[in-house]
């Protein structure tokens, strides 16, 4: 026969209980005076979390810990860690504080928001908070009576719970999903009519993602009333200007993962989409002056022989003499048959001496019949020494009347009529990104050669045939 089981006595079982609230109680008493980065590496030893991306999270995290702030909003481009940190661990820090903590995760499915659940139950797991009765993978409860509870846009699970803290990753799964209106709206009201409404009175709310669309959850929140009461920590792939990290202009963000090199490359496969999933700064699919089904894309004309087969090459360009402030740019423009086509686009940050040098390597290369200097501080510079050193074909431009925005609107019915071409290019994903964002883009060099361009060659009357270039062989 078995040995009896023997039974439990209730005494014992309440001691034991007791006890181990008070461990509990005096480990959480401990871990409430670890800070959130010796905590990472105490759970997580390794993880790099000394990066001077993650910190600058960890503060905005420590913030939200104090109650300093209560909305966060978190813009990263993909695979830097920002789920790692706040959404798989920064839940079990705080519950590791306080093991009464209730949590709200939402993803745009289900299966993502079970993923990180799974992955901070693990977390809760090492650190002996799990506990109560419901340890299923979409909600588990911790010792002090917190739970995790883990939801999907438009899907149910939340109805009925209140949370001290909701986070939500990952609101968009595709570009598809971004350009649907119909998305887009089914994700505001859950987000307004279901979860927002969960949030416990002095809770917080962190929301993180790569920015998809300017209407996407994060920009329909920062449109609305509610927009001053959120902090936004935006970290660029490329540091622009005023980078809140201190980066100089260009820098990567982790270049220990992603350095310029490989930053450059996902730009070429992405295209357009870099510019909003890694450099969170969405374009509207539309554009705004510019709209992008005006774009026609052609290859240049050539001659049998492999020479460029146009009746003028116009270069203009918009000059800056600064190494971090605005760029220098040159825009190649071919003319036949009363059409533009956009052969390349140079730009840079360079000081005068460098100008000087680039406008005379662009003139090398593409053996242009007229070359436009916009006669604008620097460019009145540059247009003197240009005529006084070389034999190049200068003609200095007098700044748009009006301003940059009714500049573009002149030649704006030469792109919409089709007579604006651009010919494949490595210059095409900024070019194209700085036209759709104008005028609300950080810099607008590139838009401003490019009407200068186009001014002369629309606005300024018929001129001669230049014939074949030699200068723009094929290949």
């Amino acid at each position: 026969m078995a040995p009896a089981t023997p039974r439990s006595n209730p005494i014992q079982e309440a001691w034991r209980e007791r006890a181990q609230r008070e461990r509990s109680r005096r480990v959480r008493a401990r871990v409430a005076r670890i800070p959130l980065p010796e905590w990472l590496q105490l759970v997580t030893p390794d993880f790099t979390w000394d990066w001077p991306h993650l910190i600058y999270i960890q503060q905005q995290l420590d913030r939200i810990t104090s109650g300093d702030i209560r909305k966060l909003m978190l813009f990263l481009p993909p695979r830097h860690g920002k789920s790692e940190l706040a959404t798989i661990r920064y839940p079990i820090y705080r519950m590791d504080r306080d093991p009464s903590i209730r949590v709200i995760l939402g993803c745009y499915n289900q299966d993502l928001a079970n993923l990180f659940s799974r992955q901070a139950r693990r977390i809760a797991k090492g650190r002996g908070l799990l506990g109560g009765g419901i340890k299923a993978q979409d909600e588990w409860e911790c010792i002090g009576g917190g739970s995790f509870r883990a939801a999907s846009i438009g899907g149910g699970g939340v109805t009925g719970r209140g949370a001290n803290l909701i986070i939500i990753d990952d609101p968009i799964r595709s570009r598809e999903d971004a350009n649907s209106a119909l998305f887009r709206e089914k994700a505001w009201e859950w987000y307004s009519n279901d979860i927002y409404t969960r949030l416990e009175p002095g809770g917080a709310i962190i929301i993180i993602l790569t920015r998809w669309h300017q209407d996407d959850l994060a920009g329909r929140i920062l449109a609305s009333t509610d927009a001053p009461n959120w902090t936004v920590c935006s970290l660029p792939a490329e540091a622009e200007p005023d980078d809140p990290l201190g980066r100089a202009v260009g820098d990567p963000l982790c270049p220990s993962r992603f350095d310029r090199e490989a930053l450059r490359d996902i730009r070429e496969v992405l295209g357009l989409d870099y510019y909003a999933l890694y450099q969170q700064r969405p374009v509207a699919e539309e554009g705004g002056l510019y709209r992008r089904d005006w774009f026609r894309y052609e290859r240049a004309p050539y001659t049998p022989e492999g020479d460029l087969d146009l009746e003028e090459i116009v270069q203009a360009w918009d000059t800056a003499s600064s190494t971090v402030g605005d760029y220098s740019v040159c825009v190649t423009v071919g003319v036949k048959a009363q059409c533009a086509y956009i052969l390349d686009v140079y730009r840079a940050r360079l000081e005068t001496p460098d100008v000087l040098r680039q406008v005379i390597t662009q003139a090398a290369r593409w053996h242009p019949t007229v070359l436009l200097v916009e006669e604008a501080v620097t460019g009145i510079a540059v247009v003197q020494m240009l005529r006084r050193e070389t034999r190049l074909p200068i003609i200095g431009v007098t700044p748009a009347r009006g301003g940059k925005i009714a500049h573009a609107k002149a030649n704006l019915p030469y792109l919409e009529g089709g007579r604006v071409i651009f010919c494949p290019g490595a210059y095409l994903t900024t070019f194209e990104h700085e036209l759709l964002s104008f005028p609300v883009v950080t810099n607008d060099d590139q838009v401003d050669a490019y009407n200068i361009a186009l001014t002369r060659i629309f606005q300024s009357g018929p001129r001669r045939r230049a014939g074949s270039h030699s200068g723009g062989k094929r290949g």
